[in-house]
């Protein structure tokens, strides 16, 4: 799996098909998508430890004192969108290769169980429709952007 993690003070993502549109303030927007190569359980075990671990990710901190604030310091929100180019590849020329990349069937599947356990923890969530198309527009906040690959 790889999360594209962007640190923004607002985000905003429409759906185009269905004319929906979600919005979020300051926190995490995440792309996400799986590898082809990970299993079913390695995938579960895999999103339970990021899930646990997101909101402790120490990308805000306080101008004062130099603290560190988390998720329930800032009333931080999620956009999570799925995005298979995470595992676009390119060896020469223009083309690029999506070889490493899940089939949308059982990447849908992950998905799903990655919004799931989000929203078991209480996150505030907001998410794109998967395998449609989208607008997203963002305001990164630094800029912050962090790559995870699990």
């Amino acid at each position: 799996m790889r999360f594209l993690i962007q640190r923004v003070s607002k985000a905003r993502i429409h759906i185009i098909d269905t004319n929906t549109t979600h919005q979020i303030g300051q926190w995490y927007l995440i792309y996400f998508w799986v590898h082809k190569d990970d299993l079913e359980t390695k995938r579960k075990d895999q999103i339970d430890t990021f899930v646990r671990r997101v909101w402790r990710f120490d990308l805000f901190s306080s101008d004062q004192k130099k603290k560190h604030l988390w998720l329930n310091d800032i009333e931080g929100e999620l956009l999570i969108v799925s995005n298979f180019t995470l595992y676009g590849r390119n060896k020469k020329g223009s083309s690029i290769d999506f070889c490493h990349a899940a089939p949308y069937e059982e990447a849908e599947k992950v998905y799903d169980y990655f919004i799931e356990q989000l929203n078991k923890e209480g996150y505030a969530v907001k998410t794109g429709k998967f395998g449609a198309q989208m607008e997203i527009t963002s305001t990164n906040f630094g800029p912050v952007n962090i790559i995870l690959e699990r």
